[in-house]
């Protein structure tokens, strides 16, 4: 698990750098793993197969009973399918400053009924002997799970593994699918669900047509996750951030940048002046916290100079494309159009 705050699925608190982990196991201790994990895989009656966000083509049992989930994104899901029971592992490192609150926030973690007990061990390295060791018949895990920790638990464990990492917000109607596909049992309540989130997407899509039709001026924004004395963390082309500014009907400032994930230098934001600016706040972040606006920090690069109207939101919903992301686009239209559009009712 990345903590790097230049990551989008990264808590803002901690500043720790990327690391990336390389395990390597002697030939024959891999072939008398792979032999055994493969011999005591539990057996489910039926298979099914799916495509997850990377084009990979997963095979895991049908209704998988023991499953382990390695971002808050994923969880959400999970949750709201009615599967949380089947869930017997989280991705979290107990040792880090905040525990499983360093990965989940308070909210998440008393509504999902998480507990370190459940945490296995993603940073500095994901523990794949720990994972094994839950005997799960699926992980499902995001791109920030590395292509070698992938390998280790498919080819060495013998546990299917899907990754669901969507780069648009349609995308995570579509990870709502294939959880579905993986938990047919789920059926009924994924339906629901997806024609929720679909009608989300709908209106937002409507109301960009409208906005652009009545040549309404669409304002600039910058969203920022992360900042510190260098300048703001925030999203680039091709990624579900940049999805979510265009569907509320902005205009991204940083929709140019070469990089998916970059970091806008302070000067370069005060010149742009976007009109809107929200910034994500996290309970644990010594500088930014829930309810408290960033002019307490005198590191705040610029801060006081930037016209834009400053909207705080809780970080998990700007960091993690998920429903709950969907959910909050109303607020977003919102947010972008104050004066077109009014605040949802709900």
């Amino acid at each position: 698990m990345s903590l790097n705050p230049s990551t989008p699925n990264a808590r803002p608190a901690l500043g720790s750098l990327v690391v990336v982990a390389i395990i390597i196991i002697a030939g024959v201790g891999v072939i008398a793993t792979a032999a055994y994990y493969g011999s005591r895989a539990p057996q489910t009656p039926g298979n099914v197969t799916v495509v997850d966000d990377l084009g990979r083509t997963v095979t895991a049992p049908a209704n998988p009973s023991r499953i382990v989930v390695l971002a808050p994104s994923i969880m959400d899901i999970v949750y709201r399918l009615g599967l949380r029971a089947d869930v017997v592992g989280i991705g979290c490192t107990p040792q880090l400053y905040g525990g499983i609150l360093n990965e989940y926030s308070p909210n998440q973690t008393a509504l999902w009924n998480l507990s370190s007990g459940m945490c296995v061990t993603d940073f500095p390295t994901l523990n794949t002997e720990q994972i094994a060791s839950l005997d799960p018949q699926v992980v499902l895990a995001s791109t920030i799970t590395s292509a070698t920790d992938v390998n280790t638990l498919t080819a060495t464990y013998a546990i299917p593994v899907v990754i669901l990492a969507p780069s648009t917000l349609g995308g995570i109607v579509g990870d709502v699918n294939i959880i579905a596909q993986i938990f047919p049992q789920a059926g009924s309540v994924a339906t629901t669900l997806d024609a929720s989130l679909a009608g989300i997407l709908a209106n937002a899509t409507a109301e960009d047509g409208l906005l652009a039709d009545n040549a309404t001026p669409i304002p600039t924004v910058l969203l920022t996750y992360y900042f510190d004395g260098g300048g703001y963390y925030t999203y680039g082309p091709g990624t579900f951030g940049q999805s979510l500014v265009d569907l509320a009907a902005g205009a991204s400032i940083s929709a140019g940048v070469p990089l998916e994930y970059a970091e806008i230098n302070a000067t370069v934001v005060l010149a742009d002046q976007p009109n809107i600016l929200i910034y994500g706040t996290s309970w644990n972040d010594p500088y930014i916290v829930a309810n408290q606006t960033p002019t307490v920090w005198p590191g705040a690069p610029y801060w006081g100079q930037l016209n834009a109207v400053k909207i705080p939101i809780d970080v998990t919903t700007l960091t993690e494309a998920d429903p709950t992301m969907l959910f909050e686009l109303p607020w977003f239209l919102h947010w972008l159009h104050p004066t077109l559009l009014p605040a949802p009712t709900t």
